[in-house]
């Protein structure tokens, strides 16, 4: 890459010095300067570069031609390169577009004003503005050789543009038209100063003057206005301690790739969230190609402004008699309709329809958005479904075990079922729950038996051409035949004739006319049985811009005709009108208007999703944990109990038996004394160790109170209630001043208020972590407590993510021959992401039905992906739409658990008895003494937290070697930060290097800024919120809509000697973790930590038989230096290792480290290996069957299962009996992992 330009003085018309940058060296020829300025030009660039910690060499000077300098920058650097010469050295750049120079030719990157290189101010030179930006000043992005400077240095000639056709005298043209007069006579355009100040009523600089430009076409130009969306915004931080805010503008025609530069990384951050909130926009700036990253058009924005949508095309209606449409399809149709219920409530709410029909292809999952909405933007929603209709006839012919009979797939229609009212919505949801569980092929399919025997409540529609009673009309049924399909129905239903052009295309109707008698037909069927007919529209999107996106996605799921689909948008009441031209006027408002109207005024308003909490019932469950809760409490604290322990047990319970959560809390301390008795620890997630209840039920380990002493013999207890210690496992030992009997320490200082809110009345969410071996065992018991048919997993919804929409356009445009950027490829793929494409379920979620009520007052009920072989039933609506109505459990799988149950059953060791302040464990986590190693054999490792949960991660290992931590609750420290956002880098970090606070005092988890800020005496409930809003990200303010400051936090924080560096770090934070939640992860990190040091090999058999993803017999069988070489051969891949690679490479991090300290693999052994875990012979460990690649769980079972029950006489024998492939045999045979079994019996006899 090269760029060549000059430097013209102040005072002078003739350049200076000329400046050429060629690949990484930067070489500047003298003209009007003499040598020694020149030299010292060198010496205050070098400065710069020092100041700013650029790396470079300077290369010697000569009297013609100085080469100032040679960059230089780590290869991972290579796409900052031309920013660390372009904003560092004060005399130019070549950045990609004009507008980018101008932004970066900063004061600070030139000599002072007024003072001249070599002390003569004949000499001064203005940088910042005396810069020639056409003519003079031409970027040179390929890397060519152009001689294009005249030979005399002390004079010029007008160098040409990029197109070696102009001439300079053209391009002098072009400069004269604007810009001011030098001495000398040579015009110069103006040049905008450094950083332009803000414009009134501008997002961004000077107001924008000028006609707006389409992007598709556009090349190379010093000033254009473009008007559009961003999309795919971004922002990078440069070493230079700059920032760029890149992504793309999009227009109707195209998008182009943009960047801006800002001075610091905080004004990108601050720039990025205000481009984030914007709709559309004009922009300013100048285009540039780069062919060094992106080879395409780059826009750099020199003005934004907001620009409001033009609205003069938009569809409006304003009559009092509206129609309601019946038959529409929201994003919960799969793969098939767009409709935002949002968007589709607004727009009926300013068109004046008094309600509208919600009926997607058969399912109901949109309801609960559709209440929530409905109520807040005041619609009526009528709420129903497009089914699917199947004769019985067919059916039992389809499912016929006669052969003859049997029928490939019973024929099925479409039918429209609305429900009336709470009776209706019932039997909609059961017959919902009947289609997905009983008769799903391929669709949910309802039997007319079905549906009639479900008819109560219900009003039913024959749909749109594929229902029943339009398909005989297709096929020429009789009238009789016809009026008995008809009668069946309680409306009748004709669509705009358009919809069903594609009937015509297919050869199944002759013409248009044919299609109009069709919709004549129905009428006449509705006059002779005396049933109302209506027109809908069959909505599948919202406007009849958005067809487009609806053809994308059809064509991605394989529609041939998907670019000839009918107008299917929503219609006002005129557009509908005028779609039955063939119609009588009168004829045309009775049906789009009178009988539309007259089928919602039939319909009351419903809820789907009853409101209030619906929890199981258990007799006496408020007495049992009552009870349960104050005697652990006198218990552990003795009778009476202390003061603290007294009121915090006293308002916890209060609270959550007068808001009717007692049961919640027994059923989840029967969970969890179940998995104890069973030998597996649980784990607390989330805020529950925040409850001291729940620390007394023993449903969490985690004690939220004050840091205290407990004797557990004469119960002499201390509490330290003014923020004296972090934590109570951080308390020095000692022992009873009343009985002499060591003292027992506990207490993490949580305030109650993090779980169940300021009052007192949040509804608890308990999460537990089973172990993952456990967890199945766990759900299991759920159904014994509540009853089979009363418990159902959580379901969830998936959606069409970004990406895959992506791949849709992007697929859409190769199909079609579309030359297009990805911005404009992106901003297309936003018209469908979020429709829905399959469903699934939580992982632990677990939704309880009280035993006096049925699912149906709450949700359908389907097999998960509609797979009948799971066996599984979930919710049919998303569990968070009914979370909160129905009791969630979340009894989720994690591998601590099952690693502590593993480690306890290779020792012996009771994990509960390890004691939370042991030196030992305590210093794996600031140095590497505790393993007795060296940091030199750890890969340069300063710690000895590897394969430690919570504290294993480079990233968090960096974490330890910055801080240092010494105490349990530095510990629960780091984890508040590495699981928060903006929580620890530019945070908290920077705060604990630089001095300014301590890592106790650092902000890591929300419970720190509640604590803090009632420790040092601001109000409870005040210091409350500021938490709240800070653990969201919000800042410390209360907004309201408009983003106004409804409170004044920030100045009682001041009130009360809240430092300023605290105050800052709220601001920056986005997310807060649970310091509970914290508490019990280091809690169960800090046992197995315990077994690193004291029980190493059980340590590493539990972490490769658990938490290890991937394991090479070869080579981690191999010594230290065979595991290295593949260690750095990894590495060095970098980005371009695989998955599978990246997990070996974590792997042999932990191998090497086990080799260092004097343990080793043993192969696998075919008398000895068990299936799936490692286990401990001979001082070494000694590998699965399946460590051996591509051996499979079922085939390592089998071997242990078969070994068990008779050794095996030869290879033939194992192969046999456990159905291993000829393959995994010559892999076993390779490892030697077969001991001496011969190749078959034969060879035994006789070898």
């Amino acid at each position: 890459m090269k760029v060549r330009y000059r430097v013209v003085p102040k005072q002078n018309s003739k350049p200076a010095f000329y400046v050429n940058c060629d690949d990484k060296q930067v070489t500047i020829q003298a003209a009007d300067l003499a040598f020694k300025t020149l030299v010292s030009l060198q010496e205050r660039l070098a400065a710069w570069y020092k100041e700013k910690n650029i790396s470079f060499d300077t290369i010697p000077t000569n009297a013609t031609t100085s080469c100032c300098f040679a960059w230089k920058v780590d290869d991972d650097d290579e796409e900052f390169a031309p920013y660390y010469y372009a904003g560092g050295c004060g005399v130019g750049e070549f950045i990609e577009d004009i507008e980018a120079r101008r932004q970066k030719l900063e004061e600070e990157n030139m000599p002072e004003r007024g003072k001249s290189f070599a002390g003569n101010n004949d000499d001064e030179i203005d940088y910042a503005d005396e810069i020639d930006y056409t003519d003079e000043f031409v970027p040179f992005m390929d890397a060519v050789e152009l001689d294009y400077f005249n030979p005399d240095p002390t004079s010029y000639e007008s160098v040409t543009t990029r197109n070696p056709s102009v001439s300079s005298s053209s391009s002098s043209t072009s400069s004269a038209n604007s810009g001011h007069q030098h001495k000398g006579g040579k015009k110069y355009p103006q040049r905008a100063p450094k950083d332009a100040p803000t414009d009134e009523g501008m997002i961004l600089g000077p107001r924008i003057e000028g006609t707006t430009s389409s992007i598709m076409g556009t090349v190379e130009t010093p000033s254009v206005i473009f008007e559009g969306v961003f999309v795919g915004l971004d922002k990078r931080d440069t070493r230079t301690g700059k920032s760029i805010v890149n992504g793309s503008i999009v227009d109707d025609t195209n998008s182009m790739k943009f960047i801006k530069f800002t001075n610091s990384p905080e004004e990108g951050d601050a720039l990025l969230k205000q481009l984030k909130k914007l709709q559309k926009v004009r922009v300013q700036g100048s285009v540039n190609f780069d062919d060094r990253f992106d080879k395409d058009y780059i826009l750099s924005i020199r003005s934004i402004e907001a620009i409001e949508e033009d609205n003069t095309n938009e569809r409006t209606e304003d009559r009092p008699d509206s129609r309601v449409e019946l038959h529409l399809h929201t994003k919960m149709s799969d793969k098939d309709a767009l409709v935002s219920i949002k968007d589709l409530f607004k727009t009926v709410k300013k068109w004046g329809h008094p309600a509208v029909a919600i009926t997607d292809h058969g399912v109901v999952q949109a309801f609960p958005e559709a209440q929530a909405l409905g109520k807040e933007l005041g619609v009526k929603v009528i709420y129903g479904v497009e089914g699917y209709l199947v004769d019985d006839a067919d059916l039992e012919k389809e499912l016929s075990l006669d052969v003859v009979k049997r029928k490939d797939e019973a024929p099925r229609y479409h039918i429209i079922l609305l429900a009336q009212n709470m009776v209706g919505l019932r039997n909609l949801y059961k017959m919902i729950s009947i289609s997905h569980l009983e008769y799903y092929k391929r669709r949910p399919r309802l039997p007319r038996s079905i549906i009639e025997e479900h008819r109560e409540g219900i009003l039913i529609g024959s749909a749109c051409e594929a229902g029943e009673l339009m398909q005989a009309i297709v096929k020429g049924a009789s009238k009789e035949e016809l009026l008995t399909i008809a009668s069946f129905y309680d409306y009748l239903e004709i669509q705009p004739h358009t919809n069903n052009t594609f009937l015509i295309r297919k050869g199944i109707v002759p013409d248009e006319q044919a299609l109009i008698d069709m919709n004549k037909t129905v009428i006449e069927l509705g006059e002779a049985l005396n049933k109302r007919v209506c027109a809908t529209c069959d909505v599948h999107y919202l406007t009849p811009e958005e067809k487009i996106y609806r053809e994308i996605m059809l064509t991605a799921c394989g529609f041939p005709d998907a670019d000839e689909q009918p107008d299917l948008h929503l219609r006002t009441t005129d557009e509908m009108l005028a779609s039955f031209p063939y119609l009588s006027e009168e004829k045309a408002y009775e049906v789009v208007v009178t009988n539309t109207r007259a089928i919602n005024d039939s319909i009351e308003d419903i809820k789907p999703v009853p409101d209030g909490t619906y929890s199981p019932k258990i007799e006496g469950a408020d007495e049992a944990f009552t009870d349960m809760c104050y005697v652990n409490a006198k218990k552990i604290y003795g009778d009476p109990l202390p003061r603290v322990v007294q009121e915090r047990l006293d308002y916890e319970l209060d609270c959550i038996i007068s808001n009717g959560y007692g049961v919640l809390y027994y059923i989840a301390h029967k969970l969890v004394k179940k998995s104890l008795d069973d030998g597996y620890l649980v784990g607390s997630r989330g805020s529950v160790g925040s409850s001291f209840a729940a620390t007394m039920s023993e449903i969490t380990e985690v004690n939220p109170l004050p840091p205290h002493y407990i004797c557990p013999e004469c119960k002499w207890s201390e509490f330290y209630e003014n923020g004296e210690y972090a934590g109570g496992f951080d308390l020095p030992r000692r022992d009873c001043p009343n009985c002499g009997h060591p003292l027992q320490t506990n207490g993490h200082d949580i305030p109650f208020a993090i779980f169940l809110g300021f009052e007192g009345d949040k509804v608890p969410d308990i999460d537990l972590n089973f172990s993952g071996d456990y967890q199945a065992k766990a759900h299991k018991y759920t159904e014994e407590l509540f009853g089979r048919d009363n418990v159902f997993k959580a379901g969830t919804i998936g959606t069409i993510a970004d990406k895959t929409a992506f791949g849709y356009v992007k697929k859409y445009a190769e199909l079609r021959n579309i030359q297009a950027r990805s911005g404009f490829l992106e901003h297309l793929a936003k018209g469908f992401t979020n429709v829905k494409n399959t469903t699934g379920q939580h992982p632990g979620g677990i939704m309880v039905c009280p035993r006096d009520m049925d699912v149906h007052h709450f949700t359908p009920i389907q097999h998960p992906a509609n797979k009948k072989e799971s066996g599984v039933l979930t919710t049919h609506f998303d569990y968070h739409s009914i979370e909160g109505r129905m009791t969630k459990l979340d009894i989720l799988g994690h591998d601590d658990p099952t690693i502590i149950r593993m480690l306890e059953d290779l020792t012996g060791i009771d994990a509960k008895t390890i004691p939370f302040d042991d030196p030992r464990t305590l210093s794996l986590f600031s140095s590497t003494e505790g393993i007795g190693l060296t940091p030199e054999q750890l890969q340069g490792d300063q710690v000895a937290s590897l394969a430690v949960p919570e504290c294993g991660t480079k990233f968090v290992r960096g974490m330890l070697e910055d801080s240092r931590p010494q105490t349990f609750s530095d510990l629960v420290r780091i984890s508040g930060f590495s699981h928060g956002t903006n929580v620890w880098l530019d945070n908290a970090q920077d705060l604990i290097k630089n001095g300014t606070c301590k890592l106790n005092e650092a902000i890591s988890t929300r419970d720190d800024v509640m604590n803090f800020l009632i420790h040092r005496g601001m109000n409870k409930k005040n210091s409350f919120f500021v938490m709240e809003n800070v653990r969201k990200g919000k800042g410390i303010e209360k907004r309201n809509k408009q983003g106004q400051a409804t409170t004044d936090f920030e100045q009682e924080m001041r009130d009360n000697n809240i430092p300023e560096w605290f105050i800052d770090s709220c601001k920056k934070i986005s997310y807060l973790f649970p310091r509970a939640h914290a508490v019990a992860y280091v809690m169960m990190a800090f046992r197995i930590a315990w077994f690193k040091v004291y029980h190493p090999l059980a340590f590493y058999a539990a972490y490769f038989s658990i938490r290890a993803k991937a394991f090479d017999l070869r080579i981690m069988t191999g010594d230290l230096n065979t595991q290295l070489k593949e260690f750095n051969r990894i590495k060095a891949l970098d980005r371009g290792a695989s998955p599978k690679e990246k997990d070996l490479m974590s792997a042999l991090e932990v191998s090497m480290e086990m080799y260092q300290r004097g343990y080793r693999f043993i192969n696998v052994d075919i008398q000895h290996s068990g299936a799936r875990r490692f286990s401990i012979k001979d001082g070494a460990l000694l590998p699965p069957f399946l460590a051996i690649d591509s051996l499979g769980e079922t085939v390592a079972d089998a071997i242990v299962e078969e070994r068990e029950a008779k050794p095996f006489t030869s290879l033939k024998d194992l192969q046999r009996r456990c159905k291993v492939s000829a393959t995994i045999i010559e892999t076993m045979k390779e490892l030697r992992c077969c001991g001496d079994l011969p190749e078959d019996e034969q060879m035994s006899l006789f070898g």
